[in-house]
């Protein structure tokens, strides 16, 4: 339990002899009085001294100390007359102090702490029952060893038992702790040297009007002393007040005064022994008090260092901390609020959750509490609450409910808000620039309308909810005419230019958000109108040839002398068995057949049935047609 001693062997083993020796000569003188008036050893010392001393010291020194002790206890049984049993006697004691060390070794902590539950029990148990039993059995058969086992000697033995093991029970009940006290510089908890003085002098006063008169069963006097002496100063203390109230009891005992004189046709020896009894019982009530109070200032200790560290943790984390009632209600809120939103905990404490949120997250945050609340597993939420300053904040929650330690019942929930802003913020930019890319992908760098890839994906899609919906479904197909020759006349740059204004100039006609206008390539362009018949698509193609040519962009290899544009159109009504490709090849014929007429023209696939044209199939007269 204990290092090794800082002194030399032999000095150790000098000084532990004095020790005993003072101890044991002390002890003798005063109980000398109470042998001669036919009474009993009310306290032996020298044991508890011993078991304390080996306690603290390293057990392969053990041995050599239990020498010591067997030498020095030979020596005060031969001084005091036991000379035929003094080696046996001695003996005894050694075992008795041996057993107890090595049970309460492992018990015992370094420095020990008499307060610790497991550690008294190891004194109490070990040191003041199994091992002075013992040893009191060991040292009642002296006399039966050489003797008759008749009625008279068994009762003497009885006596001897009795009268050994109370003695050196109660002495390890005050001396060991004295003795650790001393040992390890455990002072008499924090209190002034006036007021530790004066307690003692009160304990000393309180026995003495207890003992110097015999007419009165003061005796409980003393509990209520005891106590306020080991409430104020602890363990020790109360070990040294019994040490004191049992030597002057005994020696008043003894000279015939104290409460038990007033047992009628008692000897000495019953007197001592009713004397023991209470200084036990007083010393039991005195150590559990200490232990019970001992635990309790810890617990109390515990419980503010856990709060000082939860509120350590709460007030200096950025994020906050929120404790709710199963209902909603705040019941906590850290300082960091003020740090991300403004509020002052007290000014939203009043407040249910719902009061700051954002009304389009209000129910995602009151569904996620309510599963909380209900034990069903959650997951982060981002949401926004108002600031102090009118503004919406964004924080992320993931609550987690907490249980009564005591009942194991739900008592509410705790939830960490985490400031996400700063993350919003880059997935907002982040999710732009992937609109961004996605439409680069999807938009012709030269002309800024959609390029070839959004059209098919476009006209897939349409043509499937056209099938869906059993509606009409219009595709134009638009050429510029004569685009070459005006590239070669006026050069590549012209001619990206003119693509742009004709691009522009189909916008400006094409404006339903349903509709699509999409660079289908090099020249050519192409129209998707949902939902619409041949005559509005008619009328869509017409517009955009007349827009082209008000833009008047010269074209001296057209014989119309400006730029112009031809049509090729075609509305069906898509069928499951049918396909749009079906649809592309007959705005593309259409296309064709306007070229072939003359350019600067719009010409419409027909068919008989109503679905989508054939280029093969007979086509009415171009009624429609827009000719040069």
């Amino acid at each position: 339990m204990a290092g090794e001693g800082k002194k030399p062997l032999y000095r150790e083993l000098l000084l532990l002899a004095f020790l005993l020796s003072v101890i044991s000569a002390a002890s003798s003188l005063i109980s000398e009085q109470s042998w001669r008036a036919g009474g009993v050893t009310l306290l032996w010392p020298t044991n508890g001294f011993l078991m304390g001393y080996l306690l603290c010291a390293p057990r392969r020194r053990w041995p050599a100390y239990l020498a010591i002790g067997f030498l020095v206890d030979l020596g005060v049984n031969l001084l005091l007359g036991e000379s035929w049993a003094s080696p046996y006697l001695a003996l005894c004691n050694m075992v008795e102090v041996g057993l107890a060390v090595a049970l309460m070794y492992r018990s015992i902590s370094s420095p020990p702490d008499l307060t610790q539950r497991k550690q008294l029990t190891a004194l109490i148990l070990y040191g003041m029952v199994v091992a002075p039993a013992v040893a009191s059995g060991l040292a009642a058969l002296t006399s039966l060893l050489f003797a008759h086992h008749s009625s008279p000697y068994l009762r003497h033995q009885f006596l001897l038992f009795r009268t050994w093991y109370l003695a050196d029970a109660l002495g390890a009940a005050t001396v060991t702790p004295l003795y650790w006290s001393y040992r390890f510089r455990v002072g008499y908890n924090s209190r002034s040297w006036g007021e530790r003085i004066g307690l003692f002098l009160l304990v000393i006063a309180a026995t003495l009007l207890v003992f110097l008169q015999s007419r009165v069963p003061l005796l409980f006097l003393l509990l209520p002393v005891l106590l306020l002496l080991g409430v104020r100063l602890g363990l020790a203390a109360s070990a040294l007040g019994l040490l004191m109230v049992s030597v002057i009891g005994g020696l008043l005992t003894t000279w015939g005064h104290g409460p038990a004189m007033l047992i009628q046709n008692s000897t000495l020896a019953f007197r001592d022994l009713s004397l023991q009894i209470f200084i036990a019982i007083a010393m039991l009530l005195l150590y559990i008090a200490e232990v019970v109070t001992s635990e309790s200032t810890r617990l109390q200790l515990s419980l503010k260092a856990s709060e000082s560290r939860f509120r350590l943790l709460a007030e200096s984390s950025r994020d906050i901390i929120v404790m709710l009632g199963l209902h909603g209600e705040r019941l906590y809120v850290s300082p960091a609020i003020t740090e991300v939103l403004g509020w002052q905990p007290q000014e939203i404490l009043a407040e249910t959750f719902r009061d700051r949120v954002h009304p389009e997250d209000a129910q995602k945050l009151t569904q996620l509490l309510e599963d909380c609340a209900a034990g069903k597993p959650t997951r982060p939420l981002a949401y926004r609450s108002r600031t102090k300053g009118g503004e919406y904040h964004w924080l992320e929650t993931n609550p987690r409910l907490y249980h009564d330690p005591l009942t194991g019942e739900p008592a509410g929930i705790v939830s960490i808000l985490r400031d996400v802003a700063e993350r919003k913020t880059a997935e907002e930019e982040l999710a732009r620039a992937f609109r961004m890319v996605q439409n680069l992908a999807s938009i012709d760098g030269l002309t800024s309308i959609a390029n070839r890839r959004l059209f098919d994906e476009t006209l897939e899609r349409e043509w499937r909810r056209a099938v869906r919906d059993g509606r009409q479904l219009s595709l134009v197909l638009l050429d510029v005419d004569h685009f070459k020759l005006y590239n070669d006349l006026y050069g590549h740059l012209s001619g990206d230019d003119c693509l742009r204004q004709i691009a522009e100039s189909i916008r400006n006609v094409v404006t339903r958000a349903a509709d699509l206008a999409a660079r289908y390539g090099g020249e050519e362009f192409a129209l998707i109108l949902p939902n619409t018949d041949r005559n509005g698509a008619l009328k869509i193609c017409n517009e955009i040839l007349a827009a082209v040519r008000k833009r008047s962009i010269v074209h001296n290899a057209n014989p119309h002398a400006v730029v112009t544009v031809s049509a090729g159109c075609v509305t069906c009504i898509a069928r499951d068995d049918s396909s749009y490709r079906i649809a592309l090849e007959a705005a593309d014929a259409a296309l064709y057949r306007a070229k072939a007429l003359g350019r600067n023209r719009v010409e419409v696939a027909h068919s008989a049935d109503g679905s989508c044209g054939d280029p093969t199939s007979p086509q009415l007269p171009p009624s429609n047609a827009v000719s040069s």
